[in-house]
């Protein structure tokens, strides 16, 4: 059996518990149409929406009844934070990468000669120098 598409983004939060959900499919599937049905930008907004709902939870007693889930939800507000900060479970970052520019010597030289980027001079310089700097 395939999980549907709000099924996913609910497995990437951990709320797929189907007698206690946190956030309805209602919900899940706002975050999917505001996010193209990206799963993965989608899983990001429901684990801050998560956090904040969590945020507003306390122990509740009513008569000779009582729920006390702070200590599972704080442990869950956790995990939602660390989903969300650290790289190695966050699945958008862990797509982001780096790219440092203008080191290699084609770098430096297409750089120069590119019209579009800007030159800035160092004020004791000449500020109009017809001759470019040499690199190789």
């Amino acid at each position: 059996m395939a999980y549907t598409i709000v099924q996913q983004v609910r497995l990437e939060v951990a709320d797929f518990d189907p007698s206690f959900p946190i956030l309805s499919d209602t919900d899940y599937e706002y975050f999917l149409t505001k996010n193209n049905n990206n799963v993965t930008r989608a899983a990001i907004d429901a684990a801050r929406t998560i956090l904040l709902v969590l945020s507003q939870r306390t122990d509740e007693s009513v008569d000779i009844f009582s729920i006390r889930g702070g200590k599972a939800a704080e442990q869950y507000r956790l995990s939602l934070q660390m989903f969300l900060r650290d790289p190695t479970t966050n699945p958008v970052l862990q797509n982001c990468q780096g790219w440092v520019g203008g080191i290699s010597k084609e770098d430096i030289a297409a750089n120069y000669q590119n019209l579009d980027n800007h030159v800035v001079t160092v004020p004791s310089q000449n500020p109009i120098d017809t001759n470019p700097p040499t690199y190789f």
